[in-house]
């Protein structure tokens, strides 16, 4: 149990910083992306307005002819907010270094109305030819007239479009090593997370086992104690039963010695069942063999049907033949036998005397409880592929319906004041899940319609 609940520390540490990393280099990489894509539209908003080329302005400089149209103060790389605009075509407001148009690399294409190219402009790139430029003309054209964005990546491009009197015109901007760096960051941060959280869970691989130290001390003293209290109790258990025997002998059996005898039993059966679950918890190796699941469950089901018609109930049995697994076929068996033995005392049915006081009217519900259906269990085995089913179920009194989880819990009882009655621990079904878990199982309970229950163990053959 306790190397389960450090295993299950480590994967939540594990995953929660895993989980952090995500949201920072996703964050990250997201703002680098869109800072990238945001240069690049940038540009293609300055060569859009101004008709597929970089102003002349930003390749002035300041001469005879030119000296009252180029301030004579604007910084290299600057445009003079106050300048009219109409000389900058549009161009933002914005520092822009004039080397920017000497590393940019674009194309344009003119498409007319019949959606044919009217004009290419390759000079600003040598590794586009005419044909791939029409390609990728006609590719963006078509994702603009199905109505997408007039922005958008294409390959290594970033492309905008824009619908003139005479058709279109589609820029396109080399982003190959924008992108490339790009992807260099976004490998690398990765790389680094993922050592960062490989460094992470070693160490809390390491000091998880210095922190469960004392808790794993301390169920090391309790199952100690429980081991030693059950070897403990078993011997006055022994001598009072022995004792009671002979007491029968000397004298005639009474209703007192029978309760005594049976009170006996209720609590030696009650201390095998904590020492079987402290072994449980240990996790030791099963000993596992091949061996017949559809004979062992057509054994241990077939010894209960005289219990259930003593206390008239119904068992049916439908178990399917020849289905084989490699397991621990005594604990497959006692599986099986505590999941009957609680169909037993809880399967039940709701009767007409419930909440009836009168004489005469449990008298005659008396009469009619003996037409009513018998209260019901059946227990199926079905192989599915290389799994073996185990479904039992019985009817009950009262459930909620839905899943039923909190039945495998240590000592819990979902009616308290039957105690007595039924003479359970609480503990059958926190064994049967261990010895499902233990051969690597699932188990749940489902109560579909809220007056029957169902138990359903799925166990791998192999």
């Amino acid at each position: 149990m306790i190397y389960k609940l450090r295993r299950q520390f480590i994967i939540v540490a594990t995953c929660s910083i895993l989980a952090v990393l995500v949201v920072i280099i996703g964050a990250l990489n997201i703002i680098n992306y869109q800072v990238m894509t945001n240069r690049k539209d940038d540009i293609l908003e300055i060569l859009s307005n101004n008709d597929g080329r970089f102003p002349e302005s930003m390749n002035q400089r300041k001469t005879k002819e030119n000296k009252e149209d180029f301030p004579k103060d604007l910084p290299a790389g600057d445009f003079d907010p106050n300048r009219d605009a109409s000389s900058f075509r549009g161009l933002p407001r914005m520092e822009f270094p004039r080397e920017m148009m000497y590393e940019t690399r674009f194309f344009t294409v003119s498409i007319g109305s019949d959606g044919e190219v009217a004009s290419l402009d390759l000079g600003r790139i040598a590794s586009v030819e005419e044909d791939l430029a029409k390609q990728y003309a006609e590719a963006v054209l078509k994702k603009h007239q199905r109505g997408n964005a007039d922005k958008g990546y294409l390959d290594d491009y970033r492309y905008l479009v824009t619908e003139t009197e005479d058709g279109y015109f589609i820029i396109f901007v080399d982003c190959a090593t924008d992108i490339q760096s790009f992807r260099n960051t976004l490998i690398a941060s990765i790389s680094v997370s993922f050592l960062g959280l490989l460094a992470v869970f070693l160490l809390v691989l390491i000091f998880s086992k210095k922190v469960f130290q004392p808790v794993e001390a301390s169920y090391q003293k309790q199952k100690r104690f429980i081991t030693d209290a059950s070897h403990e109790l078993k011997t006055p258990l022994t001598i009072i039963s022995a004792n009671v025997e002979v007491m029968e002998m000397e004298a005639e059996e009474s209703q007192w010695s029978q309760s005594i005898k049976k009170q006996i039993g209720r609590m030696i059966g009650l201390v095998e069942q904590m020492v079987t679950l402290s072994r449980l918890d240990e996790q030791l190796e099963t000993v596992k063999t091949k061996f017949s699941l559809s004979d062992a469950l057509q054994d241990t089901a077939r010894s209960y049907l005289p219990v259930a018609e003593s206390q008239k109930k119904e068992l049916q049995i439908d178990i399917a033949e020849n289905v084989t697994m490699m397991g621990d076929e005594k604990q497959i068996r006692q599986m099986t036998g505590l999941l009957l033995d609680n169909a037993m005392k809880y399967a039940s049915r709701k009767t007409p005397s419930e909440g009836k006081k009168d004489k005469a009217q449990d008298e005659e519900i008396r009469g009619q409880e003996e037409k009513l259906e018998k209260p019901k269990i059946r227990l199926s085995l079905r192989q599915k592929g290389k799994k073996a089913e185990i479904v039992l179920w019985n009817t009950v009194d009262q459930i909620e319906p839905g899943e039923q989880e909190e039945l495998f819990e240590r000592f819990y009882r979902p009616d308290r004041s039957r105690n007595s009655k039924t003479g359970g621990s609480g503990i059958g079904l926190s064994i049967v899940k261990s010895i499902v878990e233990a051969h690597r199982g699932k188990i749940t309970a489902v109560s579909k319609d809220g007056s029957s229950i169902e138990f359903k163990a799925t166990l791998p053959l192999g």
